[in-house]
């Protein structure tokens, strides 16, 4: 039942492929056979049906591409344009080098990303670590077996490798480089899933989740001793009494069986607890690959422009000699002796394929692919600016003073509905007045704490039931679907990038002079003030327009304007904004 379900859901994968206009992976014959596989199957009720349905849709798609009725029936079809190419795949060229500039962006960001992982991994059993072990030396071993390509629900996969013990002497858990390299090597096996089998992309986290459940089924992937036969046991307990052996020599027996039983339990119930723990340690494993580039993944395809039509901190150009200005930095392009290198600050650096120069907080990401270079300045792993920006959005939808400041009034009634003293009439419209009378400094104060306290007592669940039932009781179901699709992100993006912020991260250098930021027709001023201890990390930095009075930025400020939201975040002399719609 269950391979037939997987055929049914690759059919439909590659008919909804057709109707969206993408070619199916497989072609046109490997869609054919599955066809004719399913329609000489049988199905039961559900199962048939669907496939009815899915047929269906390829029927009309041809006939609405080729509308003259035929006089008989005729042998399936499958129309161009979007079929047109749809036979035996064929190797296909190289990735276009903006695309392949995008991959190697990719994995220089997921790299930064995997180590941050794996340092919340490397606590406890690490479960995590060892289930990717096992999956890779499984996953790798079964790609080289012929049944591998026509296997997609496993139903021929049997496991060989079992999950390493903590204490497996072969692999050093308690090393941090170990962990990210397994990580890594996760996410690029997964990456290239869709090349070794015949899968839509979409497809990867699915067939991913059925392998490791293979392998937790497995009862020998734990390494508890071998299950205990007790048939011969009871069976000579039963020829015992049916010759009438001594009472003793029952005596003997009965405690034998009862003790083998026992252990017997006593395995079982190691090898449940076992499961129930790594399947936990499943659910963690297969977050990581919201970390691929879409469509495998979450993560967003870096933004590589094209030659010329970059902005201050991203850039793509041609390789020539020259200075290059970045942000606030500027590079030296230079070529000595058939090699290029990339300077900053007085030292040179070979470019090949990728380079990372670090700054200061900054950190440059140089990208080659052929004659073209891709420049990219980012925030380092450790500075707290992206998070900032991160919140910053969340801050932006919950001070927004539409529908009388909805979003807040909503978060404020979850977090008293997960402490249990949630009462509608306490979150009302009657609040908004409270807050438009309040200073903006303290407003966005306020929600900072709102936000905190509702995610700590959250702790990580999906707020989306809680959410929806109070925005029931306060008669806003569609903003409560809003801000629980927000909170969600928010979440999910740990650590957040360029990319996963939702639009242009531009980063500054805070120094004795104002600073002008141009938003639409407003020119927003920044204004640094020495601190009286002479320390440059400790200067009060103002925002404002003119004819306002400026407001201090701390660590974090959310300014709205009619043009749009500017998120402003500061960590010792650096500084980066965005600019996002109002909500």
């Amino acid at each position: 039942m269950e391979h037939l379900a997987d055929l049914v859901d690759l059919y439909e994968y590659r008919v909804e492929d057709l109707v969206a206009g993408r070619v199916p992976k497989g072609g046109k014959k490997a869609l054919l056979q599955l066809r004719a596989f399913l329609a000489q199957s049988r199905l039961p009720g559900p199962l048939a049906k669907r496939f009815r349905q899915a047929d269906a849709r390829l029927r009309a798609l041809r006939q609405s591409l080729n509308p003259s009725p035929p006089t008989e029936t005729p042998p399936l079809d499958l129309p161009p344009p979007a079929l047109e190419n749809l036979e035996e795949p064929t190797p296909t060229g190289k990735p276009s080098p903006l695309r392949a500039m995008a991959l190697k962006v990719w994995r220089l960001l997921a790299e930064r990303e995997a180590k941050a992982r794996a340092k919340d991994l490397l606590t406890g059993r690490r479960e995590e670590l060892r289930l990717i072990h096992a999956f890779l030396q499984n996953y790798l071993e079964y790609r080289e077996k012929e049944t591998f390509k026509r296997d997609f629900n496993l139903s021929r996969f049997h496991p060989t490798h079992p999950i390493p013990s903590l204490s497996d002497s072969l692999m050093d858990l308690e090393d941090p480089k170990v962990a990210e390299a397994l990580v890594m090597e996760f996410l690029e096996t997964a990456l290239h899933l869709p090349q070794d089998l015949p899968l839509p992309p979409e497809e990867t986290r699915t067939y991913i989740r059925r392998f490791l459940n293979r392998i937790l089924e497995w009862d020998d992937a734990y390494g508890l001793p071998p299950k205990r036969d007790l048939m011969p046991l009871k069976k000579a307990l039963e020829e015992a009494k049916h010759l009438g052996a001594s009472a003793l020599e029952i005596a003997r027996l009965e405690e034998r069986l009862r003790k083998e039983a026992q252990e017997e339990r006593r395995r079982e119930l190691l090898l449940e607890e076992e499961r129930r723990r790594f399947r936990v340690a499943l659910e963690k494993t297969l977050a990581l690959l919201n970390l691929l580039p879409t469509p495998q993944g979450e993560t967003p395809w870096p933004r590589v422009p094209e030659p010329g039509q970059g902005e201050e901190s991203l850039l793509t150009l041609p390789l020539r000699p020259g200075r290059i200005p970045l942000g606030p930095l500027t590079l030296t392009l230079s070529q000595v002796e058939g090699t290029w290198h990339l300077g900053l600050g007085g030292e040179d650096y070979v470019l090949e394929n990728t380079l990372v120069i670090p700054w200061e907080d900054l950190e440059v990401l140089a990208v080659r692919e052929g004659d073209l270079l891709h420049l990219r300045l980012e925030a380092r792993s450790g500075l707290r600016l992206y998070e900032l920006l991160a919140e910053g959005r969340m801050l932006a939808l919950l001070l927004s003073p539409n529908q009388d400041y909805v979003y807040l009034r909503l978060l404020r009634a979850l977090s008293a509905r997960l402490k249990g003293e949630f009462s509608p009439q306490a979150f009302g419209p009657e609040l908004a007045e409270k807050y438009r009378q309040a200073p903006w400094e303290a407003l966005q104060d306020f929600a900072r704490k709102v936000l905190e306290l509702a995610l700590k007592r959250l702790g990580g669940a999906d707020p989306a039931p809680l959410l929806q039932e109070v925005g029931q009781a306060l008669g806003r179901e569609q903003e409560a679907q809003v801000l629980a699709e927000a909170l969600r992100e928010y979440l999910g993006r740990r650590p957040p990038t360029r990319e996963t912020l939702g639009g242009e991260v531009h980063l500054l250098s805070i120094g004795a002079e104002p600073l002008a930021l141009k938003v639409g027709q407003t020119v927003l001023s920044l204004r640094p003030r020495n601190a009286p201890s002479g320390d440059p990390q400790e200067d009060v930095l103002y925002v404002g327009q003119a004819g306002e009075i400026p407001r201090r930025l701390k660590d974090l400020l959310v300014y709205r304007l009619p043009e749009g939201t500017v998120v402003l975040a500061r960590e010792g002399r650096r500084l980066a904004y965005l600019v996002m719609g109002n909500p």
